[in-house]
């Protein structure tokens, strides 16, 4: 715990993880071994999961008890990685849907709209699509919808 506010905490890590694998009891060595990511990564907010799952791969440990358990947690990163970029996937789609419909709904109501237009509108956050698709609904200009 004292080494927590290290200038060097994957350092202190790395020692902390040699010290755990002199731990005779394999079940208290996990369970410290579990703390201490916990602790480390969501607790402190000063070393990424991701680091933690580096030193892990990097230091690979001859007890298969304990390797299984730094596989697993490697693997659960990776799975959250995919699941994220799984969602990022599915709002950048919707964002782009978002963004075609109200081009759509501009050139119906105002003729095609220039390079500029698209460009704002393809690259806006969905917040401003949003805003702009209800303004779309009222507005005399194109300006007005936009501004």
């Amino acid at each position: 715990m004292r080494w927590i506010f290290s200038k060097e905490p994957l350092a202190r890590l790395g020692n902390l993880l040699t010290l755990i694998e002199q731990v005779e009891d394999r079940t208290t060595a996990l369970e410290i071994l579990e703390s201490l990511l916990r602790y480390y990564v969501q607790g402190t907010g000063r070393v990424e999961e991701r680091d933690v799952r580096a030193l892990l791969e990097q230091n690979p440990t001859g007890d298969p008890i304990m390797q299984t358990f730094i596989d697993r947690y490697i693997e659960q990163g990776r799975q959250a990685g995919r699941q994220e970029g799984r969602q990022e996937g599915r709002q950048e789609g919707r964002q782009e849907g978002e963004a075609a419909m109200l081009l759509r709904q501009i050139d119906r109501k105002f003729g095609p709209p220039s390079e500029t237009v698209r460009a704002r509108i393809s690259s806006a956050d969905p917040d401003s699509l949003l805003r702009w698709s209800d303004r779309i609904l009222t507005a005399d200009s194109l300006d007005a919808v936009l501004h």
